[in-house]
């Protein structure tokens, strides 16, 4: 696969090819042709889904405690759907679908269903849920910015980032992607 390339085969010295392709998956996170991740994180989110609907008969039993449901959150579906998170660009509507699905776990697991018409707010209060999976997310990512800033300047991240990130940032708030810019230079 190539990123804002030609999009042609590459033929190695010993004759052999490989075959170029418009998305793959490394690291257990989709890569698409137009080096956007957005896929990629659509089917982290899916796959947090997945395991909220796997855990829904824990989820629903008031027998089970609060304390433990949010260790089941944290150590299973938080880390399902935000592996990798450090390195997304989030856009609005992809922080959307991440808070519907980590309102959907603390619904089911307050036993609260969008019928009752109770507000996220108080779901999360019921739950002791203090951030958002977002501000998690977030909160990774500044950690990541972190090392990189610490990492020497041969490093191929630090490049990235020096070379990269400069070019990308309008002064207006929105980056050429469509997402929000948080992090100031």
């Amino acid at each position: 696969m190539t990123v804002g390339g030609a999009q042609e085969n590459i033929v190695l010295e010993d004759g052999s090819v490989i075959k170029n392709c418009d998305k793959y998956k490394y690291l257990g996170l989709k890569i698409t042709n137009d080096g956007k991740l957005d896929e990629g994180i659509k089917d982290r989110i899916m796959q947090g889904r997945r395991a909220t609907s796997m855990l829904n008969g824990v989820l629903w039993d008031q027998g089970i405690s609060k304390a433990n449901k949010k260790n089941i959150y944290n150590t299973v579906v938080k880390s399902i759907i935000t592996y990798g998170s450090e390195v997304w660009q989030l856009k609005s509507r992809t922080e959307n679908m991440l808070l519907a699905t980590e309102m959907d776990y603390w619904r089911r697991s307050a036993g609260k269903s969008k019928s009752e018409q109770i507000t996220n707010n108080r779901v999360r209060e019921i739950m002791g849920a203090e951030h958002t999976i977002v501000d998690d997310i977030r909160t990774k990512q500044l950690i990541w910015l972190g090392h990189v800033q610490r990492m020497p300047d041969h490093r191929i991240p630090k490049q990235f980032y020096c070379g990269h990130l400069e070019a990308e940032i309008k002064e207006e708030g929105r980056d050429e992607a469509g997402g929000r810019v948080w992090i100031k230079n």
